[in-house]
């Protein structure tokens, strides 16, 4: 074995990476775009910090001592609402939660009963849902001062709740991220089949025009995406 020959294979190698753009983007550009969309399925969209409501019906003042914590938190950017507003809005989808600090809230600190503040969460995303726990945890223990009464808050979910595992939270977004994959992945392969055996450059000599041969290869492997999209999601719905 000579180290000169090994060398030129090696420089040979990488001269045939340096003329290939389409298989450079495939190894430096693909990976990245793979990462970019797990990571914008995963946080749900969306970024930035969670919004809450906050609906105060409390006639104490430890109501509010806890309603201004929340505000002021900087886990998550919290606001006052009404309990019809807040319901609403958590309907909608503009709020991950929002969290109602009864009437009797004060009262049962001051007998030494356990309060019970609602934490009513949209439940479909385990980031926002978590955000919500621990700013009202947090909000609890300053509005408190470190010590206080037994806290027993009620959860309330819009969709899911605390029985859905890994699997329930992050299923959808696998399945996007497989579906594209694989569909970018077979027509890279067919394209790439088709330019070793000189079929696409005889399709491009053909009387087709560029828009129509366009066209007929989106509808062709949109098809096959849609067939394969339709079983991926059937079987993570029906069998995992």
């Amino acid at each position: 074995m000579k180290p000169a020959r090994v060398r030129a294979v090696t420089r040979r190698v990488l001269q045939q990476f340096r003329h290939d753009r389409r298989t450079l983007a495939l190894l430096f550009v693909v990976p990245l775009v793979v990462l970019g969309l797990l990571g914008y399925l995963l946080r749900g969209g969306g970024g930035g910090h969670t919004v809450v409501g906050v609906v105060n019906l409390d006639q104490g003042q430890l109501g509010g001592r806890i309603a201004n914590a929340l505000v002021a938190s900087k886990r998550v950017d919290a606001s006052r609402l009404s309990e019809a507003d807040a319901r609403q809005r958590l309907s909608d989808g503009r709020i991950a939660g929002y969290i109602l600090l009864p009437t009797d809230l004060t009262a049962k600190a001051t007998s030494g009963g356990a309060i019970s503040p609602e934490v009513h969460l949209e439940g479909s995303q385990p980031g926002p849902s978590a955000d919500v726990l621990q700013a009202l945890n947090q909000a609890l223990i300053a509005a408190l001062a470190g010590a206080g009464p037994h806290l027993s808050p009620k959860i309330f979910y819009l969709h899911g709740g605390s029985g859905l595992d890994t699997l329930d939270y992050f299923g959808p977004a696998f399945v996007g991220l497989i579906v594209f994959f694989l569909v970018f992945v077979v027509t890279s392969v067919a394209f790439l089949r088709e330019r070793s055996q000189g079929t696409l450059e005889r399709l491009m000599a053909s009387p087709l025009r560029r828009g129509e041969i366009v066209l007929g290869y989106m509808l062709g492997f949109g098809l096959v995406a849609l067939v394969q999209g339709l079983l991926v999601l059937l079987f993570a719905l029906y069998v995992l």
